[in-house]
This record gives C-alpha cells, sequence and structure tokens, in this order.
C-alpha cells in the first residue's frame, strides 16, 4: 500500500486501523459513544491527513490532483453525512451503508487513487522538505492549516500516558490518537487495581480513564491516588472521560480528584486540548 512517502505511508496505517475500529463498533449497542468516537477521530483524521496528502501531491506536481482533491471533497461529505445521521440515533439505518462505504474508501482510494500519484511521490527530492515538514515531531512551527490537530506545547514523543477502561475498544482509539502524536510510552489496564499496581514501577505524565456505565472503579481509583500524601504519583494529572448518563457524574469525578473531565464521545482535537489542560492544570 505503500506510497512511496513515509508520512503519507503512516497516515494510511493509521486510518487503516481506524477503519477497523469502526468496524468492531458496528452493532455493539452497549459501546454506542465509543462508536462516536472512533467516527469523530476518523473525520478529524481525514480532514487532517487529506490536508497532508494534498500538498505533497502539489510538491511532486501530480497532473490529477485537481481531481484527486474533489475526490478528497467527496469522501468528506459522505462521512460527514453518516456522522450526523449517527448522531440522530439512526445508526440502524446507516449500518450496512457505512461497512460498504469504509470498504470502498479502502480498496477504491487508498489502494486505487493514491496509487495513481506514487510515481511521482517516491524518491522525489523536491518532497523531501515537504516530508520532513509533515513529521507530527517535526520542529517546524507552522507545519500546516492543520497544526491545531496536535497542540506543540507538549512532547508526545516523551511523554509516558496511562489508559485505563473496561471498555477494549475505547482504549484502542485512545492508543490509536496517541499514535498520531508519535507517543512511544503507551501503558494500557482494564482494571484500575491493575493500573494502580503499575504506578509503584513506572510514574506517567498523563491518566487518561475512559469511565464506561457499568464502570464502579473510577471513583475510588482516583480518591486512592490523591489519598495517598507526599506519595511520587498523588499528583499525576488524571483525565477523566465519561460515558456515563447520570447527572452529575462529570463534577464527582473532579470531586474526586480528577483533573479534567470532558464527555464522551470525543474526537482527536477534543482529547488533545483535554489532556493539554490537564497536563497543564
Amino acid at each position: 500500500m505503500s506510497v512511496g512517502n513515509p508520512s503519507i505511508d503512516q497516515d494510511h496505517k493509521i486510518i487503516v486501523k481506524l477503519i477497523n475500529q469502526l468496524h468492531q463498533h458496528v452493532g455493539v449497542v452497549e459501546d454506542r459513544k465509543a462508536l462516536g468516537s472512533a467516527l469523530n477521530t476518523l473525520i478529524d483524521y481525514t480532514l487532517y491527513h487529506f490536508s497532508r496528502e494534498e500538498r505533497v501531491m502539489k510538491a511532486c506536481r501530480y497532473p490529477l490532483f485537481e481531481d484527486h482533491k474533489r475526490r478528497h471533497e467527496k469522501l468528506i461529505e459522505q462521512v460527514v453525512d453518516i456522522a450526523r445521521r449517527f448522531s440522530e440515533k439512526k445508526e440502524d439505518t446507516v449500518k450496512d451503508e457505512f461497512l460498504d462505504f469504509l470498504k470502498n474508501w479502502l480498496i477504491n482510494h487508498i489502494l486505487k487513487q493514491d496509487m495513481g500519484f506514487s510515481p511521482y511521490a517516491e524518491n522525489n527530492p523536491e518532497v523531501l522538505d515537504i516530508t520532513e515538514s509533515l513529521r507530527t515531531d517535526s520542529k517546524q512551527l507552522k507545519m500546516l492549516g492543520a497544526d491545531d490537530l496536535i497542540p506543540k506545547s507538549v512532547n508526545w514523543n516523551d511523554a509516558a500516558i496511562l489508559v485505563v477502561s473496561k471498555s477494549r475498544n475505547f482504549r484502542n482509539i485512545i492508543a490509536c490518537i496517541l499514535e498520531i502524536a508519535d507517543v512511544r510510552g503507551i501503558q494500557q489496564y482494564s482494571h484500575a487495581d491493575d493500573a494502580m499496581q503499575s504506578l509503584e514501577s513506572h510514574l506517567p505524565n498523563l491518566i487518561v480513564y475512559g469511565w464506561k456505565q457499568d464502570d464502579q472503579e473510577a471513583i475510588p481509583f482516583i480518591g486512592k491516588l490523591r489519598e495517598i500524601k507526599g506519595s511520587s504519583f498523588a499528583g499525576i494529572p488524571v483525565l477523566l472521560i465519561s460515558a456515563r448518563e447520570e447527572r452529575g457524574a462529570m463534577e464527582s469525578g473532579l470531586v474526586a480528584g480528577a483533573t479534567h473531565c470532558i464527555e464522551e464521545p470525543i474526537g482527536i482535537q477534543t482529547f488533545f486540548e483535554a489532556a493539554v489542560k490537564a497536563i497543564n492544570q
């Protein structure tokens, strides 16, 4: 699937992961908010990726650039329409259409359309500087119009982040989002007790807790973390991402000691904005 540009190839790997995530989520009623997060993440990353890809196509003087850009616009229209109907709780009516759309995107766009500019991009010295600027750890302050997707105020490459959630789907979404920022130190746990035990040997810069409806461990976990006065991990920032329906859930999380709280479904931009707030608070 390589188009000859390492940054774009990496983008495609992430898109494939997100498509697989969405495929696994469709039809899992009890994890509807995680499906919404996966869908938001795909939309955010699609806009980000298309901007990057179009910049490479311009740099290598791809003759079918305008046609390819129109195909990008059409894909965006389709996925945004599906997301709108999903938000209106019409997911049953779009399930089959959605799966067909994802398969079509993977096969027809990435494997066929994107391969069209591969001969122009591969080993092209004119795109080397562009490729360097597309790296998520690039020192250049102005990478793209989509720069705000990954805040530069945190050194994500060196960050250690602990993800706790009973939902494997949620953990996978967060891991995929962190991979976009090239976070290398990611630990995942399904149970709070295991996560707490891991802190004895590994201190993260941030704990991301996905608080699901059936999870009774979140508040005790945060409370226990904060009660150990003078310990090296009592001050670790905790970003609580709640999928709970009851009123006052996030307020109770803050009272227990969460640093910052947001509600699911999330997207890439909303996640990173919340993560930066938690780390800097």
